[in-house]
């Protein structure tokens, strides 16, 4: 994580940025807005704004260039090459439940006008509109129903990209394509800052901004809290998936966060910050002796029983035997609407879990019942 300004140079960066609306020259920037995101810019110019979306394995790589235009202003002549969107939108197709938890908190969940993957989506709003037809359930992620897209006549998709995905398909559909890749950011803060562009892009900037700042203090008040702690023990998570153990990377943001728990990621050395595809027995060779586990399951009430039932190999990790396995039922908590853009709260359920010691309770994890 990148440290706090200080005082002088932080007061520099607002008038900064405040100054920039005063500026006559249609092409001239502020230069980039955000703090943290190292995969995201957004550039305030005279009537319009630019958001890039830069590549994770290169970020001096731009994947995209939107550019945002108010819909009560005039589209600027001489604009840049990108991708133009009128702001605010108000129907977006969501590719990911992730997406719907910022454009709930800031008020826009009536944007989302279709979904993937619809069985994910737990607002009572997208659940009440797929019952009655507001909302158009597009079909699997694997497979999505392009015609159903097209037919919605979005003004956007929010896609998740992740390593080796083809859009082709989807960008044939000729809706605008939000190439969200938030999830490579390597820094928590650098994630959750992503809100700011879902309140560009809703009319709603300032309460993305002063959501954004609340979890940038919340943050870094409890990793500075959990620095004082001595205990520091070894974490795996997940588990196997269909033969394959999914990992984050070990310069992932997730692995960041276990970090700034005061845990011990056992694949810290990775330089990776997407996903490590991994087999039992690679996993079992490095983390065998792990103090903690922690699972994210689906409609599952872990114990014992039920765990080595998923695989009784599992009995080979220390965890297991000494108490050490912890689990979000992910169909009961809202651990992947928030975390992405909270990463406090996850952050605080990881010191409760490292340090049992520190007070407080759990959101989303639970203790493997014997």
């Amino acid at each position: 994580m990148q440290k706090a300004f200080s005082i002088p140079l932080f007061l520099l960066f607002i008038i900064v940025a405040t100054s920039c609306g005063n500026r006559d020259t249609a092409n001239e920037s502020c230069g980039n807005i955000l703090r943290y995101a190292k995969l995201l810019r957004i550039e305030n110019h005279n009537g319009y704004k630019v958001a890039k979306v830069l590549n994770p394995k290169d970020s001096t790589v731009v994947d995209a260039t939107y550019i945002l235009v108010g819909k009560d202003n005039n589209v600027p002549e001489n604009l840049p090459k990108g991708t133009l969107l009128r702001t605010p939108i108000d129907n977006a197709v969501v590719f990911s439940s992730v997406f719907a938890g910022p454009l709930d908190e800031l008020g826009k969940i009536d944007v989302v006008k279709g979904v993937v993957d619809a069985c994910y989506f737990k607002q009572p709003e997208i659940s009440a509109g797929l019952k009655s037809g507001a909302v158009a359930d597009l079909g699997p992620a694997s497979g999505p129903s392009l015609e159903k897209i097209t037919a919605q006549q979005p003004q956007a998709i929010f896609l998740s990209i992740y390593d080796g995905m083809d859009v082709k398909n989807i960008d044939k559909c000729g809706v605008p394509v939000i190439r969200m890749t938030d999830n490579f950011e390597t820094d928590p803060l650098a994630r959750a800052e992503w809100i700011r562009l879902f309140g560009i892009l809703t009319d709603t900037e300032a309460k993305a901004d002063s959501i954004f700042k609340e979890v940038e203090k919340s943050y870094t008040e409890l990793k500075q809290a959990a620095s004082a702690y001595k205990s520091k023990p070894s974490v795996l998570v997940e588990n196997m998936y269909q033969g394959v153990w999914y990992l984050p990377g070990g310069a992932s943001y997730q692995a960041r966060i276990i970090e700034d728990a005061g845990g011990k990621y056992i694949w810290a050395d990775d330089k990776s910050a997407g996903s490590l595809n991994l087999s039992y027995e690679e996993v079992l060779a490095k983390a065998h002796n792990a103090d903690i586990w922690l699972l994210k399951l689906f409609g599952t009430d872990l114990d014992k029983k039920t765990l080595l039932g998923m695989d009784n190999r599992y009995a080979n990790f220390r965890a297991v035997e000494h108490g050490g396995v912890y689990y979000s039922d992910t169909k009961k908590t809202q651990l992947f609407e928030e975390f992405p853009y909270h990463p406090e709260l996850l952050l605080n359920d990881y010191i409760l879990v490292f340090h049992p010691e520190a007070e407080g309770k759990m959101r989303y994890f639970n203790k493997m019942k014997p």
